[in-house]
């Protein structure tokens, strides 16, 4: 009896060891990252472009989107997007879409003299001036980030700032 419970509890060992190493535990380096169990629905993401056009961004295809809400005035955003700007350009074999999300009531031309300040040209920027999406997916601070999968379904969320130019982050960007 003592000998068959050892042998369940080490086949229950050998199989949980053997969940944890097949996807990569990024939570263990990077505290801030939520990973859904289940992908989660999103729901529609209308923002406005820089002409104040009403935009759907749900149309996700084949890239995995990172979507990234930030302030002028947020600090650690001022850190990150230059690394999103990098991480943009290295494209991830060119299946990754980077989008910038300003949730401040200003106009273009002051978000871009401030992304040209940083030195991120490249990126495309949409608002959520009325803070519309910020309450419907729920964010609480700044900077977020939201990793949409290619199905279009919210597979993690990034609370506060991240170092994305990271190989061990990039990896597992790769991987979902």
């Amino acid at each position: 009896m003592l000998r068959n419970i050892f042998f369940l509890l080490l086949i229950i060992f050998i199989l949980n060891t053997n969940n944890v190493y097949a996807q990569p535990n990024i939570n263990k380096r990077f505290s801030n990252i939520i990973i859904h169990k289940i992908p989660k629905d999103l729901p529609v993401i209308e923002l406005k472009n820089k002409d104040n056009n009403k935009i759907v961004l749900n149309n996700f295809s084949s890239n995995i989107t990172l979507i990234n809400f930030w302030a002028t005035w947020c600090a650690p955003c001022k850190k990150e997007l230059p690394q999103l700007q990098q991480l943009s350009s290295n494209t991830i074999e060119k299946k990754l879409k980077v989008v910038l999300v300003n949730i401040e009531n200003k106009d273009y031309s002051q978000i871009q003299k401030f992304l040209n300040n940083l030195q991120v040209y490249d990126l495309e920027v949409y608002f959520d001036h009325q803070l519309k999406l910020v309450r419907e997916l729920s964010l609480r601070g700044i900077p977020i980030t939201l990793l949409i999968n290619t199905k279009g379904k919210e597979v993690a969320r990034i609370i506060g700032d991240i170092n994305f130019i990271d190989p061990e982050l990039i990896e597992w960007i790769k991987s979902l």
